[in-house]
C-alpha cells in the first residue's frame, strides 16, 4: 500500500512539473496571420539616383547619380562613408549634413543634423 502511494504521489508531481513547466515556457503562436516586418535599416544602394519628397513638398532631396544635386550645380556625397549626407545645394552655398535613419525604395526618413526632426520623404510628392 505504501507503494502504490508512493507511485501516485510521484506521478502526480511529474505531471505537475510538466504542466508548470509548459505554461511558464514563452509561446511562438504564428497562428495569428500578423506578418513579420523586417527592421528598417539603410540601403545605400537604392538612394539615388532619386528625388525624395517631404510631406507637402516643403523639402526636395535631388540625389543624382555621380554626386550631383539639383538643378543649380549642387553636389552630395556621404560623409566619411557613415550613415550622413553632406549636401550643397547650390555652387558656392555652405554643406548642410542629412543623417538618414533608414530607406526602402519608396520611403526615407532622415532629419538635418542639429534640428533633431525626424522627417519621412517619399519617391512621389505628397
Amino acid at each position: 500500500m505504501k507503494n502504490n502511494f508512493t507511485i501516485k504521489l510521484i506521478s502526480i508531481l511529474f505531471f505537475s512539473l510538466v504542466f508548470f513547466i509548459a505554461s511558464c515556457s514563452k509561446k511562438t503562436d504564428d497562428s495569428t496571420g500578423a506578418n513579420v516586418i523586417p527592421a528598417k535599416t539603410l540601403n545605400k544602394s537604392i538612394l539615388t539616383p532619386k528625388k525624395w519628397y517631404s510631406q507637402g513638398s516643403s523639402f526636395v532631396h535631388d540625389l543624382k547619380a555621380g554626386g550631383m544635386y539639383g538643378t543649380m550645380g549642387g553636389t552630395w556625397q556621404w560623409k566619411n562613408n557613415s550613415d550622413t549626407l553632406q549636401i550643397v545645394t547650390q555652387s558656392g552655398y555652405p554643406d548642410t549634413f542629412w543623417k538618414v535613419y533608414w530607406n526602402t525604395s519608396n520611403e526615407m526618413e532622415c532629419e538635418k543634423v542639429g534640428t533633431f526632426t525626424k522627417l519621412l520623404y517619399k519617391d512621389v510628392a505628397w
